[in-house]
């Protein structure tokens, strides 16, 4: 798998940008406090899927089950919650229209939803390969 073909991380590049491109909507006074909250939390979703994809090429070339992989994934998975509180509060401060905030959750949304996909999936591997050791180990005296 090549990171430049990953689904996921083209759409989260997109809600970055996108979100950047509001952020600088933002009023003043808001511009360099909540802006760069909702920035920060995009640009941590973003390393931690990375991290994730990079983790999970090491776990299956090593045998290894994908709990660093998981862990990086329920990460991003609670950064991109906190992006939705960021969103529904800018919507709530009046700093972006009703308009704006329906794309902007879409787009979140859609990466949850990708994100939520491969959390299972991984979840299921896991479960398979410790289920894999518990029997394989049945039987065995040390």
């Amino acid at each position: 798998m090549s990171l430049k073909d990953f689904t996921l991380l083209a759409k989260l590049e997109a809600l970055d940008l996108e979100g950047h491109k509001i952020c600088k909507r933002f009023e003043k006074s808001e511009k360099h406090v909540l802006s760069a909250e909702i920035r920060h939390t995009n640009a941590e979703i973003l390393h931690q899927i990375i991290r994730a994809a990079k983790t999970q090429l090491e776990e299956r070339r090593t045998r290894r089950p994908l709990l660093a992989t998981r862990e990086w994934l329920w990460k991003a998975d609670v950064e991109l919650e906190y992006l939705r509180l960021q969103v529904r509060k800018s919507f709530a401060l009046r700093l972006i229209n009703e308009k704006t905030y329906e794309s902007w959750a879409r787009m979140i949304h859609e990466c949850g939803g990708l994100l939520g996909a491969w959390l299972k999936k991984v979840n299921e591997d896991v479960d398979k390969m410790q289920g894999r050791k518990q029997e394989s180990g049945q039987g065995k005296l040390f």
